[in-house]
């Protein structure tokens, strides 16, 4: 397990965030990762380069020698504040965070921090876009790979680096993850996690179809026939497949990239490569698993909006495999009585799987507060009782101190992720910038899906209107 944790971690710190037109979150939950989406507007291209040097004073708040702690913590300066945090993420992730608030409120008694969850990543860039137009914007903000389209109002952090944010050095944080966070040599944002896409299948389901259950990096023909050979053992009303074409940007994305032609890359300052052609592929293999029985008709999967486990057809048991983010697995496993396991999407053509930096957390720079709550990031990342707490929900610590302390009590489905990322080595690639407009994709990709879907629109059209849309929205 020792040998798998490494190399996974040594896999986090080779690759950045998904392929674009994520759904920020992630992740994903929709919980987006893209993204993702939590990815969201336009993104400009994260530069390569790690957070320029500075050689300016910190400020005026923090410039105070502040008195040398015990704990290893940074010192705090200031009078008693309250900050807001604002996240999305469902019950699980909300009872964990509110754990680490309260942890935080023991090391720095000062600072009370205010949870803000706000549900799906949609709802939650629905609701912070409101409260920035408002000027009423949490001090603190989770944010998937669309964070740029915020940077105006994101503090830079250099100036906190060493001294608040104890992220300078490799034995305290993996350098390579502030490359993504970083635009103009400014670190606006920094990583609570990386994170993969993955498989997720009900275990409990197949072994009592009597089916064997799928194994890592099966072509996509093989997950077909998989798919059949269980179909015909599962109880009436229940699919191989979620109907994953159009409601997770990322698996697009993906499949475009193992077709060679990605949907948004970072040459050229950014481009798509996306074809009519590949698009339509893409359309019609999963118009082909629906006419056959393998993935629900199209009011089916109008029901499950999969932004999340209450959202979910495998938590529902209407369905046996998913794309999930790695970090959501553990999430869907606590919503459901059934065993969850995880395997990899399928192989082949070019080199296609993005480990993504999960998530980010950024403060906003019109906070009254923000030393505290530089400090609250810190403490987020950096503090092994921290990540004790949150383990992989938000993907793999980027802090080697607190992968220590989380790896060896990995459950057995960390420990399938952890497999994950050794198993999709080979094929790894880094991460690229969100296609620009990135939550408008996302939502606009549904609407195209669901009306090929219920049959008002054929698969060749989809694929004339994804590219049109991602033709436009790259130009914004």
């Amino acid at each position: 397990m020792k040998r798998i944790i490494a190399l996974s971690l040594a896999a986090c710190l080779a690759f950045g965030l998904t392929a674009c037109g994520a759904s920020a979150g992630n992740a994903t939950q929709s919980e987006a990762v893209s993204a993702a989406p939590a990815e969201t507007s336009e993104a400009p291209a994260a530069t390569s380069e790690a957070p320029a040097e500075t050689s300016e004073a910190p400020p005026a708040e923090t410039s105070a020698a502040p008195a040398e702690r015990t704990d290893g913590l940074p010192a705090y300066t200031g009078g008693e504040v309250e900050l807001r945090f604002g996240w999305w993420g469902n019950d699980e992730r909300a009872e964990i965070t509110n754990k680490v608030i309260d942890l935080f409120h023991q090391a720095y008694p000062e600072i009370t921090v205010k949870g803000e969850p706000n549900g799906g990543t949609s709802d939650h860039f629905q609701i912070v876009d409101t409260q920035i137009q408002g000027g009423n914007a949490p001090d603190l903000i989770q944010f998937g790979g669309n964070y740029p389209d915020y940077q105006q109002y994101l503090l830079s952090l250099n100036d906190y680096i060493g001294s608040q944010l104890l992220i300078d050095s490799h034995d305290l944080f993996d350098q390579t993850a502030l490359i993504p966070a970083t635009l103009d040599g400014n670190l606006y944002v920094v990583s609570l996690g990386t994170n993969t896409l993955v498989l997720a299948y009900n275990k409990t389901m197949i072994e009592a179809a009597g089916v064997a259950l799928p194994s890592d990096n099966m072509s996509w023909d093989e997950l077909k026939a998989y798919g059949e050979e269980l179909k015909d053992k599962l109880p009436a009303g229940v699919f191989p497949f979620v109907d994953n074409s159009t409601n997770q940007a990322n698996y697009l994305s993906y499949y475009l990239r193992q077709e060679g032609t990605p949907l948004w890359t970072s040459n050229d300052g950014g481009k798509s490569y996306a074809t009519e052609e590949n698009l339509t592929k893409w359309l019609q293999l999963w118009a082909d698993w629906r006419a056959a029985g393998l993935a629900p008709d199209a009011d089916t999967t109008a029901t499950y909006a999969e932004t999340g486990a209450d959202t979910s057809a495998i938590v529902a048991g209407k369905a046996a495999i998913g794309m999930l983010w790695s970090n959501q697995v553990a999430g869907y496993q606590a919503a459901m009585t059934d065993t969850l396991g995880a395997v990899t999407l399928p192989s082949g053509g070019e080199k296609s799987y993005a480990i993504q930096m999960s998530q980010y957390i950024g403060v906003n720079k019109d906070s009254a507060n923000l030393e505290a709550a530089v400090l609250f990031a810190n403490f987020f990342v950096t503090s092994p009782k921290a990540g004790a707490i949150l383990g992989t929900n938000r993907g793999v610590p980027c802090s080697p101190v607190v992968r220590q302390a989380i790896s060896a009590n990995a459950t057995e489905l960390d420990a399938a992720v952890y497999r994950i990322y050794d198993a999709v080595a080979d094929r790894a690639i880094p991460q690229d910038p969100n296609l620009p407009n990135d939550q408008e994709f996302v939502n606009e990709l549904l609407l195209i899906g669901q009306n090929v879907g219920f049959g008002t629109s054929t698969v060749e059209q989809g694929g004339k209107d994804i590219l049109a849309l991602i033709e436009r929205l790259a130009q914004k």
